[in-house]
């Protein structure tokens, strides 16, 4: 697998470890007892085939990882993972490689490397044989976990259990919804458990185990939990299978469901203006004015630092949205976006495109930024972010807060 882009915190692969608590929550969250044959494509230290041998006592397990040196010491101290291959597990000759045919397995365990590879002409066959094609907007840029997600459907019998550990864009991306609505609908979606942030070394980037079955027929509803910090699991929400498609994170949801009463005033509802900035974090460096970014909020501080403030005049000449009296700012991406929170109270503030500028109505203002800035607000926004290491909100998302 050539690789087009990789993350900077996974190891050379893409590749994050699985704690053994995760992938014991995981095997079992599958509610399966005996399966015959089990499969793991990217089998990474074996901790997820490491937690199934334990409870599938009698199972027979086939492992590949791209890596030689992948899974020591664990993989290779039991007899049952005698069946490991080292290859890539995308790759168009894999069934004769392992000798396991399409369609035999299971079950399957996949905790994905967090990369983008290189197109291939196979990839698209892959994605057809899944029911997966068409789901990203762009066919050459599929990330490895749709690819693995397909490869690994390819392999499970029709009924088959697939458990995987996906990150947050794939869970609550906007651009992945297709795919989430084609794993509810082509196939029965399960169970969705979100992880807690820093369950894997060296980065908080947040994720979730999903349980599917392959092609069976959808549930009316998606079972979905959080395991919290402590390692309890939430009582489940119930998702109609129909609003797959939307998000299936659990702190969204509950979030959601929170603020459900039709009554509620939503900033969507007094809103006059919400967009971002037209500066790049970049160009910003560029420009003869100040311009306010994500690095430029201070801490317990509520308003704009004066450095930023500029005149009519100034900001009259400046291309796009300038920021003015009453405007409420806050972080659009960042690791800490929800402590990001502070308002203009005079003069006016050039903004960068990772700043939003919120105008709402002036009777509801003081409102509006109060919520924002209470702890329920805070951890309000904290929930409607969502992806992999440095964290954004969408203007969606925003719109449809409770105030």
């Amino acid at each position: 697998m050539q690789l087009a882009r990789i993350s900077k915190t996974s190891d050379r692969f893409g590749r994050y470890y699985t704690g053994d608590n995760v992938a014991a929550l995981l095997v079992d969250g599958m509610g399966v007892h005996s399966p015959d044959l089990v499969i793991d494509l990217g089998v990474g230290d074996g901790a997820l085939v490491g937690a199934a041998s334990r409870k599938w006592v009698g199972a027979r397990f086939v492992t590949v990882d791209i890596d030689a040196g992948a899974g020591h010491p664990s993989l290779h101290e039991k007899e049952i993972f005698s069946l490991h291959h080292v290859g890539d597990a995308l790759g168009d000759d894999l069934c004769q490689r392992i000798g396991v045919s399409h369609g035999t397995v299971d079950s399957a365990l996949c905790n994905p490397p967090y990369v983008r590879p290189i197109w291939q002409r196979h990839f698209a066959e892959m994605l057809e044989d899944s029911g997966l094609s068409g789901v990203m907007p762009k066919i050459g840029c599929v990330p490895a976990d749709v690819l693995f997600i397909a490869q690994n459907l390819r392999f499970l019998r029709r009924g088959g259990k697939l458990g995987l550990i996906l990150p947050d864009g794939i869970i609550a991306g906007e651009k992945f919804a297709k795919l989430r609505q084609a794993l509810a609908t082509a196939h029965r979606l399960e169970r969705i458990i979100e992880l807690p942030r820093r369950v894997f070394r060296n980065t908080d980037a947040k994720a979730h185990i999903v349980i599917l079955a392959k092609h069976l027929s959808p549930q009316d509803t998606i079972q979905v939990q959080r395991l919290d910090e402590t390692g309890t699991l939430t009582s489940p929400l119930a998702l109609s299978t129909d609003r797959a498609g939307d998000r299936l994170d659990y702190s969204y949801l509950a979030l959601l469901q929170q603020g459900s009463d039709n009554s509620l005033t939503r900033v969507r509802d007094v809103v006059e203006v919400l967009t971002r900035g037209p500066y790049s974090s970049v160009g910003r460096l560029h420009c003869r004015h100040p311009v306010f970014h994500t690095t430029d909020f201070e801490p317990g501080r509520d308003e704009v630092p004066s450095d930023f403030i500029l005149s009519k005049a100034v900001a009259e000449m400046l291309p796009g949205t300038v920021a003015r009296y009453g405007d409420i700012l806050l972080a659009r991406v960042g690791r800490n976006l929800e402590e990001k929170i502070c308002s203009v109270t005079r003069g006016f503030v050039a903004i960068s495109d990772c700043v939003f500028v919120l105008r709402v109505k002036a009777e509801y203002r003081k409102r509006v930024l109060n919520r924002l800035q209470s702890a329920d607000g805070r951890k309000a926004l904290s929930a409607l972010s969502h992806g992999v290491g440095a964290r954004f909100i969408t203007v969606e998302s925003l719109l449809n807060l409770s105030i």
